[in-house]
């Protein structure tokens, strides 16, 4: 199972996923989630309305997202056996979506955080590395050659 947000991570993802669906003959399924969490009180009634509208704006810019993925990684030779759309919070949709899916495996982009995000969030694949019951496979982007190198001298 692929989780996409259309990043460029989520692409090395897919890239990374063709190939290994590719190499197995395993089925693949792509879910993409929009987090839909409730907001606070609304102090005015158009408060309210301005924040549905953008929340419906969301819904359709994330089923146009998963669309394109979907085309993007047949198009690159991969096979898609489902698409899924999903509400609520990333990590618990993730999870519950591989269990009722029982997929052999999960992959996911990651971006690395700053260093202040990393000392007070945990970053989505880590939460759901944390809490999935089957494997998770991350995607990260390689280092250049040129951090690689400055990495070495320090």
């Amino acid at each position: 199972m692929l989780v996409t947000d259309g990043s460029r991570e989520a692409t090395l993802a897919a890239e990374a996923t063709v190939e290994l669906v590719s190499g197995t003959g395993s089925e693949l399924h792509v879910v993409h989630v929009v987090f839909t969490a409730q907001e606070m009180p609304y102090p005015r009634y158009f408060a309210k309305e301005r924040t549905e509208a953008l929340l419906e704006a969301k819904k359709l810019r994330a089923l146009t997202l998963l669309d394109r993925r979907v085309a993007w990684i047949e198009k690159i030779g991969g096979k898609v056996g489902g698409s899924h759309y999903r509400e609520g919070k990333l990590d618990e949709e993730v999870i519950r979506l591989s269990e009722e899916l029982e997929v052999g495996l999960v992959i996911m982009g990651d971006r690395k955080l700053g260093w202040f995000e990393r000392a007070f969030t945990r970053s989505f694949s880590e939460r759901v590395l944390s809490r999935a019951n089957r494997p998770v496979l991350v995607v990260r982007e390689p280092v250049s050659r040129k951090k690689r190198m400055a990495l070495d001298l320090q």
